[in-house]
């Protein structure tokens, strides 16, 4: 069963004439198609393709022979491809209240139905062809980390090593980031998500990357820390205690176990070594066409593991006088439940 198929037999499932597809991950991740105006109907026997003359040339390259495209001119013939439709699916967490406004207003019979998580769901399981894609775009990052790795230097500002990362990505084949990477230095590796500064390496304070890169739609996901001296007995605590969280929620990975008892396993090495109050995230999410997706890995999550799926784990410690550790690897549960690192550069202590 492909993936459109899939879609299909839930909108029978779910008794829904048909779907319409906004969001261009999942417009993507069904049909393959990666133009920036471009929809996806879909009704349980056929699936349309709803574009403009600007990117019908692309459409007819990328489209399987099953889907057809649809030239929209005017309102007028989305009202009469669409209005035919008792119900309609609308992924309304992503579509804006205006476009909701514009459907209810054109298609005045039509029943608009939410929709939102039903592709993404289908996409948190990994197929073999897109795992062999996140697999190389895994081995590029870990590559491109490492290149990187050999050449920090005390003096190093932030927007060096992000324009040499960015160079050695793109050397091995990496199509750009996946998301501005993270790269901290000393104290300012306290901020979780921290924003470029102009500083410059110093002696002595540990760097914090936190990086990802795309390749082929797929994105991956990554943080390491490397000291430029000896850790001190406080580096190494630290460091260990968060090393120690990562191992042990990666080791106690099994196929039906709740994200929620693995974040509460991590969380609960790190309350134990009296740091919790600076563990203040969730202990990873999904990768794939996005770089955080389901399933999410915390303590509120339901969800619970499957073979196929692709997530992060991801413990730190955060201090403001002292800086921040984040161990983050990607991992998968393959088709036999055996469960995968992806992401290769050591774990242990790194000087430069």
């Amino acid at each position: 069963m492909n993936r459109i198929q899939k879609i299909q037999k839930e909108l029978r499932r779910r008794k829904l004439a048909a779907a319409l597809i906004s969001k261009p991950e999942n417009v993507r991740y069904l049909c393959g198609y990666v133009g920036s105006n471009g929809r996806l109907l879909i009704t349980p026997t056929k699936a349309t393709l709803i574009t403009d003359f600007r990117y019908l040339r692309l459409a007819r390259k990328q489209m399987p022979k099953q889907v057809a495209i649809f030239d929209q001119k005017r309102g007028a013939e989305l009202k009469k491809l669409l209005g035919r439709f008792k119900s309609l699916g609308i992924e309304e967490t992503f579509v804006t209240h205006a476009h909701v406004l514009g459907l209810r207003n054109l298609l005045k019979k039509t029943k608009l139905v939410p929709v939102s998580g039903m592709v993404e769901e289908i996409r948190t399981i990994k197929d073999e062809s897109e795992m062999k894609i996140i697999r190389r775009a895994v081995s590029i990052a870990n590559q491109a980390f490492e290149e990187l790795a050999k050449t920090i230097r005390v003096g190093d500002s932030e927007d060096d090593l992000e324009w040499r990362l960015l160079s050695f990505a793109h050397e091995l084949g990496a199509d750009g980031f996946s998301f501005p990477p993270i790269i901290a230095f000393g104290k300012n590796t306290a901020d979780v998500h921290h924003a470029k500064e102009p500083n410059r390496l110093k002696n002595g304070e540990h760097v914090l990357i936190d990086m990802g890169i795309v390749y082929k739609g797929y994105m991956t996901d990554m943080t390491r820390i490397i000291f430029t001296r000896k850790p001190t007995k406080v580096d190494q605590k630290i460091y260990s205690i968060v090393l120690k969280a990562n191992l042990a929620a990666i080791q106690a990975i099994k196929v039906g176990m709740k994200f929620s008892q693995i974040d509460r396993l991590a969380r609960g090495i790190i309350d134990k070594a009296d740091y919790g109050p600076y563990f203040g995230h969730a202990l990873g999410h999904g990768v794939g066409l996005e770089i955080h997706e389901a399933p999410n890995v915390s303590e509120k999550s339901e969800a619970v593991v499957r073979p196929g799926m692709l997530f992060t784990i991801e413990p730190g410690i955060y201090l403001d006088d002292w800086g921040g550790v984040r161990i983050e690897d990607m991992v998968y549960v393959n088709e036999n439940g055996k469960v995968e690192v992806l992401t290769k550069p050591p774990k242990t202590i790194r000087v430069i």
